[in-house]
């Protein structure tokens, strides 16, 4: 019933089926039944489960209207959320200081060509 939504806003975040499956404690075979609207019956509890991993309320889900999403709140948007990894939060804090660090550097030599 709210199947494609709920894909829609789980890829838009990039988390996997598996890690939402985990996260709200059932099967990714049976999760990927519910984004199918394949016969799982999605009660209230479980839907508010789905929202509360997906970063959006029950009433998002259920309503007709698209969501705007936004990924402020979301430190794996763009990413594919690994469970695997107990140090994803600080490898990725780690890589993007250095992509800043890149950026910067990038940023000065390019000001000081046009000072020439």
């Amino acid at each position: 019933m709210y199947g494609s939504k709920i894909a829609s806003i789980r890829l838009a975040r990039g988390y996997t089926q598996d890690y939402v499956a985990k996260k709200i404690g059932i099967d990714q075979r049976t999760y990927s039944k519910i984004e199918k609207d394949e016969k799982v019956k999605v009660d209230d509890d479980l839907l508010e489960k789905i929202a509360g991993a997906l970063g959006v309320s029950a009433e998002d889900i259920k309503s007709p209207t698209p969501i705007i999403m936004t990924f402020h709140n979301s430190p794996y948007s763009g990413q594919l959320y690994s469970t695997q990894n107990n140090s994803t939060d600080s490898s990725l804090i780690e890589m993007l200081r250095q992509e800043l660090k890149e950026k910067n550097e990038q940023i000065a030599r390019l000001m000081s060509l046009l000072e020439k």
